[in-house]
């Protein structure tokens, strides 16, 4: 019989984590990296699996991914997200292709929700992204939204959507655009980039501006109404934002 480990990182998501664990308790276990939560979630998490293991927060979750994958002690991995449920139908469907040895790596379409709908433009949906695959088949690099490195060519695509809730109201939207921005901003700075006049009219104005047409107009954002412009918008604003926190870290380090 093929056995899977769930590999789930949080930090503060005790009004999400039960969602997610239930959709994920038919698993032959659960492996849950908590970032030094403050609130409930471990306790939640109790009730569903003993191999907890407490890390420091980090503000993203691959590098904890690649330790949970350490733990894990069957031979696929299915990746989750604490604003993520597995449905029923996908559940079945990823026991189908498992018995079937078509691939090593499973891509999952995504349905994603914001403010209690979901998004069908902007390029969200389907969102492909991997997230069933068999251990050893993705190592994850340390960036904030990566699909890690694949060490195999063997791919497959399910068709039962993965449900993500990601921001219920434009409050948790601000929460993560800080987190989101301050890392990228970071991110910048490692890579050694140096201010310039042809760089910020690029990062302020150009970039910006193409993303914006770019979700709202070519991926018809504008079919979702209000939420598929400030989902455009917030698009804009993240290239703008990033690349002046960069320079607020460059300044520091280097005036």
């Amino acid at each position: 019989m093929i056995k899977i480990s769930a590999v789930l990182i949080a930090r503060n998501e005790e009004k999400k984590i039960e969602k997610c664990l239930e959709g994920i308790k038919w698993c032959d276990e659960i492996i849950f990296i908590d970032q030094s939560s403050q609130d409930k979630t471990v306790d939640i998490a109790k009730r569903y699996t003993d191999k907890i293991f407490i890390t420091e927060p980090k503000g993203i979750c691959n590098p904890d991914r690649n330790f949970g994958i350490s733990k894990a002690e069957n031979d696929w991995i299915l990746i989750i997200e604490a604003d993520e449920v597995v449905c029923e139908d996908l559940r079945k469907e990823i026991s189908e292709v498992l018995s079937q040895n078509k691939a090593d790596i499973f891509y999952l379409p995504v349905k994603t929700f914001f403010s209690g709908r979901w998004i069908k433009t902007c390029g969200w949906y389907p969102g492909y992204i991997p997230r069933l695959f068999r251990k050893g088949s993705i190592i994850f690099e340390d960036d904030i939204h990566t699909n890690g490195i694949f060490k195999t060519d063997k791919i497959g695509y399910l068709k039962n959507d993965l449900l993500h809730y990601s921001y219920d109201d434009i409050n948790e939207w601000v929460k993560k655009f800080k987190r989101y921005t301050d890392r990228y901003a970071l991110e910048y700075y490692k890579k050694g980039l140096k201010p310039s006049l042809i760089l910020s009219v690029k990062e302020l104005s150009a970039r910006p501006l193409y993303f914006f047409l770019l979700k709202y107009f070519w991926l018809k954002g504008f079919k979702d109404g209000w939420r598929g412009f400030f989902i455009s918008l917030s698009s804009a604003l993240t290239v703008m934002f990033s690349y002046l926190k960069f320079l607020e870290i460059y300044e520091k380090n280097n005036l």
